[in-house]
């Protein structure tokens, strides 16, 4: 009967999204849309743009693996939508069921493998910065725990029934007490929650340590600790967890459970990827720096007026190996574990003078350097 069954559902076509089913599509499709762009750009400045620099990472491998993993998930979910996830009983039938449950479970398996691979390119990017034992070791208990419970939920989805495939074939097999990976759910949410409200807090300790001015220590802080937007989602998804239970319109509620999730992903990998985009937008950051102020212009050499200078952080710069470059008449060091031990991630000098009248009497005091020139 459950070989029918099977037969039966795989031979149902599918129905057209509508309501929550079809906000579910949409915002999937715009969330993997805008990730997929974003994951695009951090390829391209990680490996071409600093492929001199080398400065490829860890964080960027898991940031890859992350999106893949996620890109996954949203096809399956997307795929889902269209069997039933989202929509109320009165709209589907039993073989729509069978056809959904499937997707579902591949769809939120693959999604337990994506959140600790975005995770960890948030912990790598913030090894990156600190070489003091704490803020490691804190970063590693963290991604531990992450993926600990990852694989824990993982396992217990894989094995509630017996065989997998009695998850959406009932017919093939028996499955045990829902009740276990509800609590299990529940538990992989708290530590989503307390993971990503981490990675927000510890960018701040470690940051407001550094060498840098105030403008630039804002600014770091806030790009690295974007992870945090993630837990937004995770903690609106938590209420819906109860419905795992319910009997009516199960495949409604768990429309709910998934688009968070899918943003809770979307949003986490986002996040991670900000800090290597920084280079793109350098440029455009350095010249409304220096030509907001109008009387301030380039250093040039032989210049005789007064000088300041300018700090600047580009995080995605850092680079396992100490290196320096030059850009475009600007001295650049790449922050190394060397640095990050004196508190340092990078140090870009922009050479400023300022252009102004001068006095009858600095003129005077002037004259005899300009005759010791001739």
């Amino acid at each position: 009967m459950g070989a029918v069954l099977s037969a039966a559902a795989y031979a149902q076509p599918p129905i057209k999204p509508e309501g929550l089913a079809l906000r579910l599509t949409v915002v999937i499709w715009i969330t993997a849309i805008i990730a997929t762009i974003v994951v695009g750009l951090r390829i391209y400045v990680r490996a071409w743009m600093l492929r001199r620099a080398r400065v490829w990472g860890w964080e960027d491998t898991f940031a890859v693996l992350g999106y893949v993993a996620f890109l996954s998930s949203s096809v399956f979910a997307i795929k889902a939508a269209y069997y039933g996830l989202g929509t109320r009983d009165t709209g589907l039938n039993t073989f729509l069921e069978v056809r959904c449950a499937e997707y579902l479970l591949y769809s939120n398996v693959i999604y337990g493998v994506s959140m600790p691979l975005i995770k960890a390119s948030v912990v790598f990017t913030l090894l990156r910065i600190t070489r003091e034992k704490k803020y490691r070791w804190s970063l590693y208990a963290m991604q531990f725990v992450a993926t600990v419970m990852a694989i824990i939920g993982i396992l217990a989805s894989l094995l509630y029934c017996k065989p997998v495939k009695a998850y959406w074939n009932p017919l093939l097999g028996k499955c045990g007490d829902f009740m276990v990976v509800v609590k299990i759910g529940y538990a992989w949410t708290a530590v989503g929650i307390f993971t990503d409200w981490a990675c927000a807090v510890i960018p701040f300790l470690i940051v407001r340590k550094l060498q840098m001015s105030r403008r630039n220590k804002t600014t770091v802080m806030v790009i690295l600790g974007l992870a945090a937007i993630a837990s937004t989602a995770t903690i609106v998804r938590a209420p819906y967890l109860q419905y795992y239970l319910v009997t009516a319109n199960r495949l409604y509620w768990n429309g709910y459970i998934t688009l968070w999730c899918q943003l809770e992903s979307g949003i986490g990998l986002v996040a991670a990827c900000l800090p290597a985009l920084r280079k793109l937008f350098s440029g455009f950051f350095d010249g409304s720096r220096n030509g907001s102020n109008p009387r301030s212009k380039q250093y040039t050499p032989g210049s005789r007026n007064n000088v300041s200078s300018h700090l600047s952080t580009p995080l995605d710069s850092l680079s396992p190996t100490g290196k320096t470059t030059v850009s475009a008449g600007k001295w650049k060091r790449l922050g190394d574990d060397n640095s990050s031990t004196k508190h340092i991630i990078l140090h870009e000098r922009t050479i400023t003078i300022e252009a102004g009248s001068i006095s009858d009497e600095e003129k005077g005091k002037e004259e005899p350097w300009r005759s010791g020139d001739n």
